[in-house]
């Protein structure tokens, strides 16, 4: 769902007027579970497209649906949306998004270090979640300038040669992310496990978790 600030505000809006269109009828008419899911998803759509599926606004509409009764339903998921619409409207979003994208990748890489940590753990295991972290984070470099890439030829090697031709990395750059890419083929067969040693993990583990600080101002 690829919209501009102007069209999300204005299918914000058309989602108040149908909260409202609602509540009309409401008082004489009650309402029922299919307008309520109705509305939900339409909100989590929405919601999910600006400030993520783990922010705060999607949790707190996921739980408005767990009350019992669909009038309970309906109070919570209009009053999510209402409050969405304003932080919506003051731009007070864009950090939110933000600070969604850079926790997944966090805990990415918080997950690889610990299992290098873990005995009985293969290093191959590190290797392929430091490298989801990596990616992750080039997905989101690439979506913050604008820079497109289909969602067939998402990888390591094509956000880091996009980021390239776009003047957003240098060329040795790119290469390490490529090298990075190189290790993950290799961890992901297990024909090829024992080419991953600890001591490459870890080192591409500390490669990593240093390029995210060197890059973290591109999450703001």
């Amino acid at each position: 769902m690829a919209m501009d600030k102007e069209s999300l505000t204005k299918r914000s809006v058309e989602l108040l007027e149908e909260i409202q269109r609602i509540e009309k009828t409401r008082q004489t008419e009650g309402v029922g579970y299919f307008q309520v899911n109705n509305l939900a998803a339409q909100g989590a759509n929405l919601i999910h497209a600006i400030s993520g599926p783990k922010s705060l606004y999607a949790e707190s509409l996921r739980n408005a649906l767990k009350h019992k009764t669909p009038t309970s339903q309906w109070t919570a998921v209009a009053g999510v949306l209402q409050a969405f619409h304003i932080d919506l409207s003051k731009d007070r979003l864009g950090n939110i998004r933000h600070e969604v994208e850079a926790i997944v990748v966090s805990e990415l890489i918080s997950q690889a270090g610990k299992l290098l940590k873990t005995g009985g753990v293969h290093p191959a295991a590190a290797v392929i979640v430091a490298c989801a972290g990596a990616e992750e984070f080039l997905r989101n470099w690439c979506e913050e300038q604008g820079v497109v890439v289909s969602e067939k030829q998402r990888s390591l090697n094509k956000f880091a040669a996009e980021l390239r031709a776009s003047n957003q990395i240098a060329l040795p750059v790119e290469r390490r992310i490529q090298s990075w890419a190189d290790y993950r083929n290799d961890a992901a067969y297990g024909a090829r496990w024992e080419k991953i040693t600890t001591d490459i993990a870890e080192r591409l583990v500390k490669e990593v978790e240093d390029f995210l600080v060197e890059n973290r101002h591109v999450l703001g």
